[in-house]
């Protein structure tokens, strides 16, 4: 298996987490909700409780797009399953995060 098959196959759930990562890092040490919410937004109860939480999320994002990832290789439709399920996951916990520190 090369490099190039690899890119070929994950290449975007490849970059998805790194972008995570990146973000994920970004939100837990700088806490910078600004760099997720954009500045027109309205102010967060609790900006270091949402950073905790977002970056936490945003991490566990990246880490179900390596998993599909890897899956890709072994089935195409578990791999399709993980991150539906792993998107969905997502959005209720990012849900109830921004009912509990949101604006």
């Amino acid at each position: 298996m090369t490099i190039e098959r690899i890119l070929e196959q994950a290449g975007v759930p490849i970059v998805v987490f790194v972008f995570c990562m990146y973000f994920g890092i970004r939100l837990l040490v700088f806490q910078d909700i600004e760099a997720i919410r954009g500045k027109n937004k309205g102010v967060v109860r609790d900006q270091k409780g949402y950073a905790i939480a977002a970056g936490k999320l945003v991490l566990f994002f990246g880490v179900a797009a390596l998993g599909m990832a890897a899956l890709i290789f072994v089935n195409l439709y578990a791999a399709l399953g993980e991150i539906i399920l792993s998107t969905i996951v997502l959005g209720v916990l990012w849900k109830r995060m921004n009912d509990k520190y949101g604006a």
